[in-house]
């Protein structure tokens, strides 16, 4: 394969992840919009294709760097990128379509952090609300956690006091 066949090839495949990289991203929005509004109903199919869109940028990463090792460079992110400002000479186009993959994946990377942020503070407010029922249904009755809580099907779990009804703050 030639240099000037390897750059326009390059710059393709490139360009090609750039793409992905940015879907990537209006994914990684998606959920955060979901993530929001607690609409839990769509947070699987989008995991899917975040994983599914990861999977394949992190194939492609690795196909770059055997093909940057095949021809003489580092099989690392420097490597990589010498061969890509090398390869710049013959595709103008070549470094800004790899500096574009960069901040786009930064985004993504940053992007999905917020995510996982959100879903642990939700996650730490589902827990508080959950000891906070725990603590309520013990303390009207003195007996166990199960004691006047509502049941799996959400009817009302009485035991112990009859005229008990179980008491709940919801923030």
């Amino acid at each position: 394969m030639s240099h000037i066949g390897s750059a326009a090839d390059m710059y393709r495949h490139l360009a090609q992840e750039c793409e992905m990289a940015m879907a990537l991203v209006d994914v990684l929005f998606e959920e955060q919009s979901c993530l929001i509004r607690f609409e839990t109903d769509r947070l699987q199919a989008l995991a899917l294709k975040k994983e599914a869109m990861m999977l394949e940028l992190e194939k492609r990463y690795l196909n770059n760097l055997q093909m940057a090792r095949a021809e003489g460079y580092s099989p690392d992110f420097e490597g990589l990128a010498r061969w890509v400002d090398n390869l710049s000479h013959r595709e103008k186009r070549l470094n800004s379509t790899f500096e574009t993959l960069k901040t786009t994946l930064q985004q993504a990377k940053h992007l999905n952090e917020a995510n996982g942020n959100i879903v642990a503070e939700q996650m730490a407010g589902l827990q508080e609300r959950i000891s906070i029922l725990t603590a309520a249904a013990i303390g009207n009755t003195g007996a166990s956690p199960a004691a006047n809580t509502y049941g799996p099907q959400g009817a009302l779990n009485k035991s112990g006091n009859a005229g008990t009804t179980p008491r709940a703050v919801i923030r």
